[in-house]
């Protein structure tokens, strides 16, 4: 891969993260977009800010360049983002949703959830042998 595919990849991983963060905050990309500083908003930027950070791990200033803001922004919505994951279950809950749903979008598969799915599949197998076991033990 080029530069220039290596940047469009990461261009669209962003609209990527940016689209799930509106879904899963039931906004519209022009409110995202906007200057407002409506609470519910700034909530929404935080989450995909911080989903690009750990996503894509990408630095604080490459972020706020994509955003057109200072890199100290990013710093202190990363910061918040920290806090409110901690003491703000509602919060947290929706960060995972939005994590899980941009992963997805941008087709990154996490080995932990394979396995978990793997292990979760193998547990239902082995209580459904039993269950036929026992089945055939009582005719």
């Amino acid at each position: 891969m080029d530069d220039l595919d290596i940047l469009l990849k990461e261009k669209n991983d962003i609209q990527s993260i940016i689209k799930a963060t509106c879904f899963i905050n039931n906004i519209t990309p022009q409110q995202f977009n906007t200057k407002s500083r409506e609470r519910y908003l700034i909530g929404a930027r935080r989450m995909a800010y911080s989903a690009i950070k750990d996503i894509c791990n990408f630095g604080y200033t490459r972020i706020a360049k994509e955003f057109n803001m200072h890199h100290a922004s990013m710093i202190h919505h990363y910061k918040q983002h920290s806090n409110l994951l901690l003491m703000d279950r509602f919060y947290s809950e929706k960060y995972e949703a939005l994590v899980e749903v941009a992963k997805s979008e941008i087709g990154i598969v996490d080995v932990q959830d394979i396995l978990k799915e793997v292990r979760r599949r193998k547990l239902e197998f082995q209580k459904a042998k039993v269950k036929i076991k026992q089945h055939l033990d009582n005719l």
